[in-house]
């Protein structure tokens, strides 16, 4: 059993961020125990104490895995670097991972259906509201300037 101890903090500026942080690591891992202290500081803060185990991995098949990123067009792939760019540029101002941004699965769907507004990115499947709300302007920005 493995442990880790997580930070959201109690701010309009941060509150978001962390609880995306929390949440993905939640998705990821196998979650055995999960305790949480309130803590008063100059922002206040929970610390999110979780007993965790590495999820169980399917055995591998000898299919070969398809790289996604081999079925863009070149201009699919043109526009999916771009999205990559400016993921980067987010998750160094957000000081986050980029897969907390967006996962490249994700990219790839943005550039395959190039959605031209916020109706449009709702039908990318795996982006929901709060994504799409953060980063729906801009990736409408970054699909015209492509």
């Amino acid at each position: 059993m493995k442990v880790k101890i997580l930070k959201v903090r109690i701010s309009d500026q941060f509150q978001n961020m962390d609880e995306a942080v929390l949440n993905d690591y939640l998705e990821r891992y196998e979650i055995i125990n999960i305790n949480s202290q309130l803590v008063q500081d100059e922002i206040n803060f929970w610390s999110v104490f979780i007993n965790y185990e590495e999820k169980q991995v399917k055995p591998k098949s000898n299919k070969t895995n398809a790289n996604p990123e081999e079925e863009l067009s070149e201009e699919e792939m043109i526009i999916y670097q771009k999205l990559k760019n400016w993921r980067a540029e987010k998750s160094r101002e957000w000081q986050l991972p980029p897969y907390i941004i967006f996962h490249n699965t994700h990219l790839i769907a943005i550039a395959k259906h190039k959605p031209s507004n916020f109706e449009d990115l709702e039908n990318v499947k795996g982006l929901g509201r709060s994504k799409i709300e953060k980063f729906g302007t801009e990736i409408i920005q970054v699909l015209e300037n492509a």
